[in-house]
């Protein structure tokens, strides 16, 4: 008499466990619901634009998303402009931001309120190496021959750094040549507002040394004007570089990165990290997407949400004890 109602109940009690999974599935399965935006937190032109456009292209030529993609410029502020407007946008998958090495050196120099950790990390995406170029005349001929000459006298060569102190061609170059056993702290650096207003300065014999990404270098390397004496990858780049020794093939043991991955606004979902993964890691595994490394010299090294982080986390406190060194953190 009682086994009736009994069923009807483990009835509605199944029907409740099936809407109850379908809604929880529902729920993991966040895509997005309008148009992307990918904030470059700089002007048109330049590696971080560039990797803005590189991605929205991708996202859209491969159907990887079923929304527009939009690329915003927001320059300024050392990327403070960039990251407020997306600080507009919390808990929101459909924005994000090309994130640079300025997202931790630049807190660390007090020039921007946010650390990494104010934000949603996505992505790395890939890995920029810098070379050291000189005149093609300069007697500098390798990178074992400047630290020796810096070791000797720190102030005897004077280089060139693109925007500012503290920034990725400045990070990059003080970790190489602090590993060399060079006196960090006594280096004469001009800084210059772009990288052409830099290259200008070398090949005008203003400044003896640059220090920028290969893509910027490789026209002028072909003419022969200047000359790549060491690059901070940890092996052999390709093409017009593969015959510039590293840091490392040089007796110094260092290699260093100017990176670009992705940050979304702070409070996003598990959800919808899971989703940004998942496409971000389609992108990077197609054909396109390698060749805009091949031809811009960058090493594709994409890792997923959780690895950013960790890899955020690990550079925050490298950075913070080189800029310590040099005398710039304003956070220690």
């Amino acid at each position: 008499m009682a086994l009736l109602p009994l069923l009807g109940r483990a009835a509605a009690l199944a029907a409740c466990v099936v809407i109850t999974v379908a809604g929880s599935t529902a729920h993991a399965q966040w895509k997005p619901e309008k148009a992307i935006e990918i904030i470059a937190p700089s002007g048109p032109g330049g590696t971080t634009d560039r990797t803005a456009r590189v991605v929205a292209k991708i996202l859209l030529q491969h159907k990887l998303v079923d929304v527009p993609v939009n690329v915003v410029n927001k320059p300024g502020g050392s990327g403070t402009i960039g990251l407020n407007y997306l600080n507009q946008h919390p808990g929101d998958g459909h924005y994000m931001i090309v994130a640079t090495t300025g997202s931790i050196s630049n807190h660390i120099l007090g020039l921007i309120p946010y650390n990494h950790t104010a934000f949603s990390p996505l992505a790395m995406l890939f890995e920029e190496y810098l070379g050291v170029n000189v005149r093609a005349e300069s007697p500098i001929r390798n990178g074992r021959d400047l630290v020796e000459m810096l070791k000797k006298a720190p102030d005897a060569v004077s280089f060139g750094i693109s925007t500012s102190l503290g920034g990725a061609n400045h990070t990059t170059l003080i970790t190489c040549l602090r590993a060399g056993g060079v006196d960090i702290r006594r280096l004469k650096t001009a800084v210059f507002p772009g990288g052409s207003a830099t290259t200008t300065a070398v090949l005008g014999g203003h400044v003896d040394v640059v220090n920028t990404g290969l893509g910027n270098m490789v026209a002028h390397l072909r003419s022969g004007k200047l000359r790549t004496i060491a690059i901070s990858s940890p092996k052999r780049m390709w093409g017009d570089f593969a015959s510039i020794p590293t840091w490392r093939e040089q007796g110094i043991p260092a290699d260093s990165s100017s990176w670009r991955g992705l940050m979304g606004p702070k409070g996003m979902s598990a959800q919808q990290v899971a989703y940004w993964d998942k496409v971000l890691a389609a992108m990077a595994a197609t054909d396109d997407w390698k060749k805009e490394m091949e031809e811009n010299f960058w090493v594709n090294g994409y890792v997923n949400a959780q690895a950013a982080k960790k890899r955020l986390d690990e550079e925050y406190v490298e950075y913070q004890t080189v800029l310590t060194e040099v005398g710039l953190a304003k956070i220690k």
